[in-house]
């Protein structure tokens, strides 16, 4: 069999994809990776193949706009540069997906996946690492700037703006979707956010005390439970930055992203909150030029630390609540502060908060508010409800459960 893992984003949009390609690839299955181009060099590693779907430069374009963080304007952003490489993407998918042994495992943004699937008939599975990308009326995914506008955790009113929003989406790229389905031979598409998601299985990695399955989700839906998997496959923290962690009080773990370039006054709130608590910190990014020149001898700077061996070392861990981080600092059983800006990451603070092992708080929020806010996570209660947590993730491997459910459909897409 020959899996083709489809997927585009930052890390932890990517992470997730090879985690499953590991695990299929062990079980005797050839496996292309078709992601950003960046990624190509983590692909050889796991001794995959490799193709990519957005280069570089592409990549960065996007990320230097500063409006791709913004809690509106950012599903703006997204579909139009969606849409500009909508077609070329469909061109290399259907390059790949021709042989009959062909199974497609995809990220459901990427809709030139979906378009493939149909036009050639080939197994699909919807690969789904965070739970707001299942759309349900029953319980609408939270919205950012909740805290700002308490009226935007309404009910009503999340399942009203998500019908906009999906009525944009579709007004935004549906016309050029809808010009290459023509051009295939598909009748017209519509709503086309819930179309993306695969007929034949869609795989949730997260658990179900993480999401509750609600009864409006598609029928084949099924939940396997966090991948974990933060790209330190074979790598171990620096000595310097394990010394560190023990030559103190337990520091505080601060990133806002593997994709955030606009971070700078992010972190020098949280440097300030840290001096004003006399907390430890070990600060998280890829580019320094985000930190203060100089950092308080008590902070350290890392451009990158697997978090599956980091977080059980720290006190707590500041984040932008994007999924990866939010799993790892679960199952480490540390309390989160999360400053949420834009796509999964308001709901997945949503529901750090009603698991009440951490706290969210708007990315405006100044040092001060930040610092009081970090002081109440860190007591003994919080604690012992993060231990209680981190016992959920039980023996079983949830990357093997996803792989057997991506084998069963490719043998029932075969009858």
């Amino acid at each position: 069999m020959h899996v083709i893992l489809v997927t585009l984003g930052t890390d932890g949009d990517v992470f997730p994809f090879i985690a499953l390609g590991d695990r299929l690839r062990s079980r005797g299955h050839r496996v292309t990776l078709v992601a950003n181009e960046n990624f190509g060099n983590l692909a050889t590693r796991h001794a995959f193949e490799f193709a990519s779907l957005v280069s570089n430069d592409d990549t960065r374009r996007l990320l230097e706009n500063p409006d791709v963080w913004h809690p509106v304007r950012s599903a703006l952003v997204g579909a139009r540069w969606a849409r500009a490489a909508l077609a070329q993407q469909h061109a290399l998918i259907a390059c790949l997906v021709h042989q009959p042994d062909t199974v497609l495992v995809a990220y459901p943004p990427v809709v030139a996946a979906r378009l493939a699937q149909v036009q050639f008939q080939r197994p699909l599975v919807s690969l789904v690492p965070m739970p707001w990308m299942i759309l349900s009326d029953a319980s609408p995914p939270a919205l950012g700037n909740l805290l700002k506008y308490p009226c935007l955790g309404w009910p009503g009113v999340r399942r009203a703006l998500w019908r906009l929003a999906e009525f944009a989406n579709n007004l935004l790229i549906g016309r050029e979707v809808n010009r290459i389905a023509r051009r295939i031979g598909l009748p017209p598409i519509r709503q086309l956010y819930r179309w993306c998601l695969s007929p034949q299985r869609i795989i949730g990695l997260f658990p179900d005390w993480y999401a509750p399955p609600q009864p409006d989700w598609p029928t084949q839906t099924r939940l396997a439970g966090f991948a974990l998997y933060d790209g330190g496959r074979g790598q171990a923290l620096p000595p310097e930055l394990i010394d560190f962690c023990r030559s103190g009080s337990p520091p505080m773990a601060i990133t806002f992203g593997t994709g955030m370039l606009h971070g700078s006054r992010l972190f020098q709130h949280a440097v300030q909150a840290c001096t004003q608590l006399g907390q430890r910190a070990i600060l998280l990014t890829k580019h320094r030029a985000q930190l203060p020149d100089e950092l308080p001898p008590t902070m350290r700077h890392s451009a990158y630390a697997p978090f599956g061996q980091l977080l059980s070392l720290c006190a707590a861990v500041v984040h932008h609540g994007g999924i990866g981080t939010t799993a790892q600092a679960l199952a480490a059983g540390v309390p989160q502060v999360i400053l949420p800006m834009a796509w999964d990451q308001p709901d997945n603070a949503d529901r750090v908060q009603r698991l009440d092992v951490g706290k969210s708080l708007s990315p405006d929020s100044n040092a001060a508010k930040l610092a009081r806010t970090i002081e109440s996570v860190m007591t003994p209660d919080t604690a012992a409800r993060c231990r209680s947590i981190a016992d959920r993730f039980g023996p079983q491997d949830p990357l093997e459960l996803a792989a057997s459910w991506v084998e069963e459909i490719a043998a029932q897409m075969r009858k």
